[in-house]
């Protein structure tokens, strides 16, 4: 009988975080689950650590590959997958027990997508210190015209850009060739999901939030990625492409769009801060100089409307000026670090 979830995990030099994320989805309460390990060519024990446990947890199938990224390992994984829907996560963050459970009973009646709330955990020297439930009110869509209407607003509320609070079905993603785009460190996740929502007709949102997500400091999000600016081009013209290709790009959902674009925008200003940009000052220029001038942020300056916070971050970008951007991102950068419960209300204010 068909394995009921195929569960991909990309690891790299895992440790404890690893182990602790193996030791939660081993006592998810729905159990009918293969758990897909892609070590993506770890330098240290993972691979070992990874045998051991699959010793005493048969459900676990463990594979070592080249190190190429996760996006790599993701498809490396989901080439491997067996079971009737895909859940995809990582290996340093932790579901609740039931997350499983909750989003195998929407699939199961019919959905091709199921998607939950999350937490977003902000952990310093391994301890918590800031927590934001990113949530919205339970939607149920019978198609595709109605998951268009229902997707802008949980968009909006980065409920829809990852991959971790979802669950899909493999034949959608084996019969459409479905895959992470592997050239990108960032945004793949997003356009993962934007390459599956096409073939969306009933979709369910559960207002819970059943997974734990974690901010650190060693998090591919918090990196500074040459590609960044670049994948999120990307995601903007295909998020674009959705609702234009169904007739659905209206003014109100292309002012969405652009406050999402936006906020990538500024993302990729605060990442230039990082201690993993190792760009000079000259080159920070250049780059910032060159996403000034880009088109698809100028389309979303077009666009943009919204509350205070995005009339200012508006007039500092319009402004082309580069020591604006750049204390743009110093602001940003401070108020993440600092006060992480002002940046939550930012990032879900429209």
């Amino acid at each position: 009988m068909q394995t009921k979830v195929s569960i991909v995990m990309p690891v790299y030099n895992g440790g404890s975080l690893m182990q602790q994320m193996l030791d939660s989805l081993c006592r998810q309460t729905f159990e009918d689950f293969e758990l897909i390990v892609v070590d993506d060519g770890s330098t240290d024990d993972t691979a070992l650590n990874l045998a051991r446990y699959a010793e005493k947890e048969p459900r676990l199938r463990p594979f070592t590959v080249p190190n190429g990224g996760p996006a790599r390992a993701r498809n490396f994984g989901i080439g491997k997958a067996e079971g009737e829907y895909l859940y995809l996560c990582d290996a340093d963050d932790l579901p609740e027990p039931a997350l499983l459970e909750s989003l195998v009973r929407e699939m199961d009646k019919g959905a091709e997508l199921a998607a939950c709330g999350f937490v977003e955990e902000r952990e310093t020297e391994g301890k918590v210190t800031a927590s934001s439930v990113f949530t919205a009110p339970a939607v149920s869509c019978k198609n595709h015209g109605e998951f268009l209407k229902a997707l802008p607003a949980l968009m909006e509320k980065q409920l829809m850009h990852v991959n971790w609070n979802k669950m899909y079905r493999m034949d959608i993603i084996r019969r459409e060739n479905i895959a992470f785009i592997e050239k990108y460190a960032s945004c793949e996740d997003r356009l993962f999901n934007l390459a599956y929502f096409p073939f969306v007709e009933k979709f369910t949102f559960l207002p819970d939030a059943l997974f734990h997500y974690y901010l650190r400091g060693s998090s591919l999000t918090s990196k500074f990625l040459p590609s960044k600016y670049e994948s999120l081009e990307c995601f903007d013209r295909t998020l674009n492409g959705l609702y234009e290709n169904s007739g659905a790009l209206t003014d109100e959902v292309r002012a969405v769009n652009a406050r999402i674009f936006v906020k990538g925008a500024v993302a990729c200003l605060i990442s230039l801060r990082q201690p993993t940009c190792k760009l000079t000052g000259t080159e920070k220029k250049a780059f910032i100089r060159e996403m000034l001038q880009s088109r698809s942020l100028e389309n979303a300056l077009s666009h943009l409307s919204g509350g205070v916070q995005f009339k200012v971050i508006g007039l500092l970008l319009k402004t082309g000026s580069v020591s604006l951007a750049r204390l743009l991102g110093w602001a940003a950068d401070f108020a993440g670090r600092r006060l992480p419960g002002l940046l939550h209300k930012l990032k879900h204010r429209s």
